[in-house]
């Protein structure tokens, strides 16, 4: 009898468990209907990559997430004025800000429809385009709900281009920084997006376990992976970077040995800070969706490796620092942080947090074996980005392979070795496809006089920010010790060459 009444009491608990998780099936079902019914009375249409009709919290994630990568251009800004010169300030920060207008109204017409656009009438994933995107112009045909979605991809977009701006500061004319970023977010980096980040693009297909090329989205095909984009965001942006900063030639009285100093270790530091900031947004943010427990877990996942991964690189490198250069170098650090984070993109959401943190340091290692071989080419990268997005970012896509949790070679997963081909042949794709065109594009400016600020306009009265503004970036010169308001110069500060 007692064995009767625990089985049949197992049976009940099964029953209304098995209930129970109906329930709940049909109450989702029922929350999923609703919401494609809503979004469809808004006029959407089924979204990008997969993602159709997300959900409200989703939506929000996205805004949420995007608004902190939006801030990094805030960091960004800080970072490159303190690391320039005074008279470069006003300059710096105007291509800060020309790059979030400029680039909101270039994504807007061309760089979405490039990257996420289906083509013609057939359904993602099955469009057998995988080299552009061909719908989407102006946001015709896209339906409100994929707005949030939007949105936080031109953020990523304004981060590629904004990367370039630090490289080529102090004598670069404004006309030819506007002019490669619109190339850049207009079409370089959306096409570089479609094949990597669209479930149709060829980088992203690979081959599946047979070695055969795949055309569908699937368990079973393994190509180029980057969670969050260390070489489709950072390694494109650093590729672009060193061909400017070598075709513009550097700046006056700059010298390999020396380089030239920057004028503000507090904005440099403030920059820091408020990138790393936004890495979370970055990275935590590149789940895509927040729907589940598991998304949520995904989330937190790649926000802690984040941090992890900038203690790696900013802590190694700073002993580092200590032990060759016989300093506790501020600039270093920073860039050394920046760079951990910038590696562990690529699989943020798939390492251990132990992983993380040896990414990161591997991505500091990276950012100082390109920082040193950029300054013995005499190229003068102004605040050392290739370093930080060139050399964390290609450390970054060829780590992931081997310690991915669910497919790293270091757990014993063949299929490793088949993201490791896959990887190297994306960063030689990334790098070429950047290279070649940004290459193309410096020369007709520099053939026609449209690339660098003549050396006499930059170490003349006021620097760069006289000649391309006639503004200045600082008004102390205007005050006396004693807070009496001074005589205003007739013309702005001066630079003297060092």
């Amino acid at each position: 009898m007692p064995s009767f009444a625990s089985n049949a009491l197992a049976v009940l608990v099964t029953a209304l468990t098995v209930t129970a998780q109906m329930s709940y099936l049909d109450i989702k079902a029922v929350e999923e209907a609703e919401n494609v019914k809503e979004c469809e009375a808004l006029g959407g249409v089924a979204s990008v990559r997969g993602i159709e009709f997300p959900s409200a919290t989703t939506q929000f994630f996205f805004i949420y997430c995007g608004s902190l990568v939006f801030f990094m251009q805030a960091g960004f800004a800080l970072l490159e004025a303190g690391s320039v010169q005074k008279v470069v300030t006003v300059n710096i920060l105007f291509k800060n800000l020309a790059d979030v207008l400029v680039g909101a109204f270039v994504w807007w017409t061309l760089g979405y429809a490039f990257a996420y656009g289906k083509n013609g009438s057939s359904d993602l994933p099955k469009d057998q385009n995988d080299f552009i995107g061909n719908s989407g112009y102006f946001l015709q045909n896209i339906g409100f709900c994929e707005y949030s979605f939007y949105f936080y991809q031109w953020t990523f977009a304004a981060t590629a281009v904004t990367i370039v701006s630090g490289a080529v500061a102090g004598r670069t004319q404004l006309k030819a920084y506007m002019g490669y970023s619109i190339l850049l977010i207009g079409f370089v980096y959306p096409t570089v997006v479609k094949w990597t980040w669209s479930y149709n693009g060829w980088l992203w297909q690979g081959t599946n376990t047979d070695g055969e090329k795949v055309f569908e989205a699937g368990e079973d095909n393994m190509g180029y992976r980057d969670f969050a984009g260390s070489g489709i965001v950072h390694v494109l942006g650093g590729t672009a970077a060193l061909v400017g900063a070598w075709m513009v030639g550097p700046r006056v009285g700059w010298t390999k040995e020396d380089g030239i100093t920057g004028h503000s270790m507090p904005l440099v530091f403030l920059g820091t800070m408020i990138l790393s900031f936004g890495f979370i947004g970055f990275n935590g943010g590149s789940v895509l969706a927040m729907d589940t427990t598991s998304h949520a877990a995904g989330a937190s996942l790649a926000v802690v490796n984040t941090i992890l991964a900038g203690s790696g690189g900013g802590v190694v490198m700073e002993i580092w620092s200590r032990g060759f250069d016989k300093k506790w170098s501020m600039v270093t650090m920073c860039n050394s942080a920046l760079a951990g984070m910038v590696a562990v993109c690529a699989g943020a959401d798939s390492y251990w947090p132990w992983a993380a943190w040896i990414v990161g340091m591997c991505g500091g290692l990276g950012f100082r074996f390109v920082s040193r071989m950029i300054r013995k080419a005499e190229i003068d990268d102004a605040i050392d980005a290739c370093g930080v997005h060139l050399g964390g970012g290609m450390v970054g896509v060829l780590l992931r392979p081997f310690f991915d949790k669910a497919d790293g070679l270091f757990y014993g997963h063949g299929v490793g070795w088949t993201m490791l081909g896959w990887n190297i042949a994306g960063l030689v794709v990334i790098v070429v496809w950047t290279g070649a065109w940004m290459y193309l594009l410096f020369k007709i400016l520099s053939v026609t006089g449209n690339l660098r600020v003549s050396d006499a306009e930059q170490a003349g009265p006021g620097g760069i920010d006289a000649h391309e503004h006639g503004e200045d970036s600082y008004s102390l010169n205007d005050w006396k010790p004693n807070g009496e308001v001074a005589a205003k110069p007739s013309k702005p500060n001066t630079v003297v060459p060092s």
